[in-house]
């Protein structure tokens, strides 16, 4: 190698040289403090607590919830400035600082062309905005899960295991328990509890259930599946349902779920195709749901006949094709971020890929493809089943929602916590340092917490 790649490389490595230290001398008081912050901010954020109680009370717009959590990890960021430096050279802080830089080209593009006088441009141009909110959100997120060498804040996840579920499935009982029906992104018979759209409320079952397996042990993960899936059915959400199978699948595969959960779920779902015809009868029977049975109806007949010739297919179809042409006259540069928010359709792309070629060209192409790749190399999920089933889901879930970097913030935070490649997520790298470190003991085979321990003390 020749003398000045060498320095750059050495140059490099020094300054992720203080990631090596990010947990030393960790006091129990600290450790759980963070923590507490972290499990907070996981209850709120996949609950999606700050937009429902938007819909509540105009009052309280979203970002106050975000500014709040992000207060409560300001003490991390001054007390861990040297391990501050390493995270930002990590994969997804670099990820995530392109995907920035690109929305801030964007915007000084608009700025110096004069296209930010009329109500539109400033609208979008607030889009553009809020979308770099959450993406910086999302990196101080991970710079708390990169600086806390315990995943017990996850108990979070565990407890939504089983409340998040239990609330869809009230949800559908109870229409309008948890927001009212004429609340934008309501669809009326599809359950979604504090998540008011559906499909986003069956997206956010799926990672509540793989975040929460780090810390359920393995006895336990498949009656919280079933569960879980029982929700995912109530959304009726297509593509969520599909996702959830394919988990199953992979989770079993990869001994992450016991073998006899494949045989007992194929058991559940020859059940639930035996009662479809009561459930149909139910449907239409409900008071209420006249107008909503139709579409739920065409949602369970797709599984048999993969038909789709309705409303929202049609839509869907329509709107993928939009984005993909408006990337063919935007190959390089897009035609600029929040354009597939602000034209002649109704929705967005309903696809992030094609939402990020549409918006942001060839480059928008390569930041998917990165961010996949960062996902997998991630060691947050100590398990490599879990890892490759949540990778799955993200590229999966990719081809039918375009919400990724917006307004659907779990995503964003799953992405921080999976990205994550501390010294503490790597096997052996507590042995490679001459600084004293906590430890961590995982049970190999629950994946669960046994024994997190801080210097001889649980925290």
């Amino acid at each position: 190698m020749s003398g000045k790649p060498s320095i750059v490389v050495d140059a490099f490595r020094r300054l992720r040289a203080p990631a090596r230290a990010v947990v030393a001398n960790a006091s129990p008081g600290a450790l759980w403090y963070q923590c507490s912050v972290l499990g907070l901010a996981v209850a709120v954020i996949y609950t999606n607590l700050p937009i429902h109680v938007y819909t509540w009370h105009a009052a309280l717009p979203p970002k106050y919830a975000f500014f709040v959590l992000f207060l409560l990890m300001t003490p991390l960021l001054l007390t861990r400035q040297a391990a501050l430096v390493a995270y930002l050279l990590s994969p997804f802080a670099l990820w995530a600082g392109a995907l920035i830089i690109l929305n801030l080209i964007h915007l000084s593009a608009w700025a110096a062309e004069g296209n930010l006088v009329d109500h539109a441009s400033q609208l979008r141009a607030g889009l553009v905005l809020t979308r770099i909110q959450y993406i910086l959100f999302a990196v101080f997120l991970g710079f708390a899960v990169f600086v806390t060498p315990v995943r017990t804040y996850l108990a979070a996840a565990a407890a939504l295991m089983v409340l998040l579920p239990g609330a869809v499935l009230v949800d559908f009982a109870y229409p309008g328990m948890f927001y009212s029906l004429d609340t934008e992104g309501a669809v009326l018979g599809r359950a979604a509890a504090t998540f008011i759209n559906p499909t986003m409320a069956g997206e956010a079952l799926l990672h509540v259930f793989l975040l929460g397996c780090v810390f359920v042990g393995r006895s336990w993960r498949g009656p919280l599946f079933l569960l879980a899936g029982a929700a995912v059915f109530a959304t009726f959400s297509r593509s969520s349902i599909i996702a959830w199978g394919a988990i199953l699948a992979i989770l079993v595969a990869r001994g992450a779920l016991p073998r006899s959960m494949a045989a007992i779920t194929l058991g559940a779902l020859a059940i639930l195709v035996l009662c479809v015809g009561s459930f149909e009868s139910y449907l239409h029977a409900r008071d209420g749901f006249e107008a909503a049975s139709s579409n739920l109806v065409s949602r369970l007949e797709f599984f048999s006949n993969l038909n789709f010739d309705d409303d929202s297919s049609e839509e869907r179809a329509g709107v993928v094709k939009a984005g993909w042409e408006m990337f063919l006259r935007h190959p390089v540069f897009g035609a600029g971020a929040g354009a597939t928010q602000f034209w002649a359709y109704r929705g967005g792309t309903h696809n992030q890929l094609v939402m990020l070629a549409a918006e942001y060209g060839v480059f928008g192409i390569v930041l998917w493809v990165w961010l996949l790749a960062i996902l997998w190399r991630g060691r947050f999920l100590p398990e490599r089943g879990l890892q490759f089933a949540m990778v799955f889901l993200v590229a999966f879930m990719s081809m039918f929602t375009h919400q990724m970097f917006d307004s659907a913030s779990y995503w964003l935070a799953t992405f921080a916590l999976v990205a994550t490649r501390a010294p503490w997520t790597v096997p052996g790298a507590a042995q490679r340092t001459t600084h004293p470190r906590p430890r961590v003991a995982w049970h190999p085979r629950a994946g669960g917490v046994h024994g997190a321990r801080l210097n001889g003390t649980r925290p």
